[in-house]
């Protein structure tokens, strides 16, 4: 007679696969259930250091649609695009180029 298998392979690799993922979801769960606690924000711009543009970039949002007609929120705008495509100045130090090789 043949020998019989006291378990079935295919069974129990189908098992194993099935106690593993429970076991990544399980612990998916538990690392997204507890949130990372977070600092209070706190107030970075003192009255001396606050940025006019700024202010007045907040102020043209809370008025909304006025701020279409308004010439102070469209000059806002223009200096914050201004502010944020222009490159760094000039004075800011550039890598240096390498030599150019005259001997060839």
């Amino acid at each position: 007679m043949r020998a019989t298998r006291f378990f079935n392979l295919l069974a129990v690799a189908r098992a194993l696969g099935f106690v593993v993922v429970a076991i990544a979801i399980l612990a998916t769960a538990l690392h997204f259930r507890s949130r990372p606690h977070r600092a209070e924000p706190r107030a970075v711009d003192t009255p001396a250091t606050a940025d006019p543009l700024a202010e007045e970039l907040q102020r043209c949002q809370l008025i909304a649609d006025q701020a279409k007609d308004d010439a102070a929120c469209e000059a806002a705008w223009a200096e914050s695009r201004r502010r944020f495509f222009t490159y760094p100045p000039a004075s800011a130090p550039t890598p240096a180029a390498p030599a150019a090789n005259t001997n060839r």
